[in-house]
C-alpha cells in the first residue's frame, strides 16, 4: 500500500472513531442515497421538522473556524408555507425575494431535485458537503466552477429560522422530488 492510500485510510479511521465517539457531527452522504418514503418527508410532520433543525443546529456547531456567534436555528411555519408554495412550483430556479419574505424579514434560499426521495439529512448533507470548496476569508471567483452558495446558506450567522418544504414533481414520465429551505435572520 502506498503512503498516500495508507494517510486517507488513516484519516478515514480517525474521523470514525471521532464520529463514533460522539465528538463529530456526522451526516453520512452515501454515493447513492438510500431512497425513503415520500410521505415520510413531509414538513407539516413534526418528527421531519425536528430532524431539519437538529442536523442544521449540529452542523453549523461544527463549522470551522468555529464561528464567535452562530445562531441556533428555530423551525417557522411562515417560512415553512413559503417554501411548500414554491416547491409545488416544481421548478429549480431561484425565487423572488417578496416569496420568501415573512413577518419583518427577508429569507435566503436552497433548493435541491432528486430522482428519487432521500432524508432530509442527506439532502442537507450535500448541501453541507459544499463546504470542501469553502475558504473562511477567501472569496470564490464566479469564473470558477465551484459552487459553495448552498453551505453559505446554512451556515450564516446570523440566521435563526429556518422551514422546508418538498414537492413531488411529474414531469414527462418521470418524478422528481424538490426539496426547498427558506433561511431566515433579522
Amino acid at each position: 500500500m502506498d503512503c498516500h492510500k495508507s494517510e486517507m485510510t488513516m484519516k478515514h479511521f480517525l474521523f470514525l472513531v471521532a464520529a463514533a465517539a460522539g465528538f463529530l457531527p456526522v451526516v453520512i452522504i452515501r454515493a447513492k442515497p438510500a431512497s425513503v418514503p415520500y410521505h415520510t418527508l413531509l414538513t407539516e410532520l413534526a418528527t421531519v421538522q425536528e430532524e431539519i433543525v437538529t442536523v442544521h443546529n449540529t452542523l453549523r456547531r461544527g463549522v470551522v473556524p468555529p464561528a464567535s456567534n452562530m445562531l441556533k436555528m428555530n423551525w417557522s411555519e411562515e417560512a415553512a408555507q413559503n417554501a411548500r408554495r414554491l416547491s409545488t412550483q416544481c421548478e429549480l430556479i431561484e425565487s423572488k425575494a417578496v416569496e420568501r419574505r415573512i413577518t419583518n424579514t427577508f429569507c435566503g434560499e436552497n433548493m435541491h431535485l432528486t430522482s428519487y426521495p432521500i432524508s432530509w439529512s442527506n439532502v442537507i448533507g450535500i448541501w453541507f458537503s459544499e463546504s470542501k470548496y469553502f475558504k473562511y476569508g477567501q472569496w470564490i471567483s464566479t469564473d470558477d466552477e465551484v459552487i459553495i452558495e448552498h453551505y453559505t446558506q446554512l451556515v450564516w450567522a446570523t440566521s435563526y429560522l429556518i422551514g422546508c418544504g418538498i414537492s413531488s414533481c411529474s414531469k414527462r414520465r418521470s418524478t422528481q422530488y424538490l426539496y426547498v429551505c427558506h433561511y431566515c435572520h433579522d
